[in-house]
């Protein structure tokens, strides 16, 4: 190698050396983002007084609500069922055990998953929503509610609120719920459940001043908020 070489490689690592470092120096000082939770919510179990396609509903919701608060990687609810039903996952309303939920979860590739259950006596429901850690098989979250009321109202505020409550907990940082407003169409688009799931759901769920599915002129699903 001669010595022009020689030089001409001293001066390119002589300008390329700094810039190394302090390309090195810039991303240690940059702050590392958090990686986010995966976490997936399985169709609440519906028990006496209210209809699997309520709780499915509700679900929805609940799912939603998780996905607003952007602090998860939350697994989309069609993707879900489609994943759990492509491994011949067959979920039923006995899916509430403990162990049921982790083998989901397993299939599901995630850290965290939710259940829950929806029961009503007299005019009083009960909505249990608990998380369980996949790898320890554990229940490391419980929240439930009882509501004296109509069902809408589950829908509005008590499946928010809880959603609310499970996800401040599980970020370590308080998380308000989303508003859910009743005067929105937001609701005939909650993962499709309502618009889909029989003319009793979408009628029990129908906002005041909202068009039926019957209606011709039904409008597309508006942006979520």
């Amino acid at each position: 190698m001669d010595s022009r070489s020689v030089r001409l490689r001293f001066y390119t690592l002589r300008i390329l050396a700094p810039l190394a470092f302090f390309s090195l120096q810039l991303s240690l000082s940059q702050p590392q983002q958090p990686q986010k939770i995966n976490i997936a919510v399985l169709d609440f179990d519906a028990r006496g007084g209210i209809s699997k396609e309520e709780a499915i509903t509700l679900s929805d919701v609940f799912n939603s609500q998780l996905v607003q608060t952007e602090e998860f990687t939350v697994v989309d609810r069609n993707r879900t069922k489609a994943i759990l039903a492509e491994q011949g996952f067959q979920q039923s309303e006995a899916c509430s055990q403990v162990e049921c939920v982790v083998e989901a979860g397993k299939i599901l590739k995630v850290q965290k998953m939710f259940f829950g259950a929806i029961g009503k006596v007299g005019r009083v429901f009960n909505v249990t929503i608990s998380m369980v850690d996949v790898e320890s098989a554990k229940i490391q979250l419980t929240e439930s509610q009882n509501y004296a009321g109509n069902v809408e109202d589950l829908l509005y505020e008590t499946v928010p609120t809880m959603a609310a409550t499970l996800a401040s907990k599980l970020a370590g940082k308080p998380i308000k719920p989303k508003t859910v407003s009743s005067g929105s169409s937001w609701y005939w688009y909650v993962g499709g459940a309502v618009l889909v799931g029989g003319g009793a759901a979408v009628f029990l769920f129908k906002p005041k001043g909202i068009t039926t599915v019957a209606d011709e002129n039904l409008p597309g699903p508006p942006k979520l908020p």
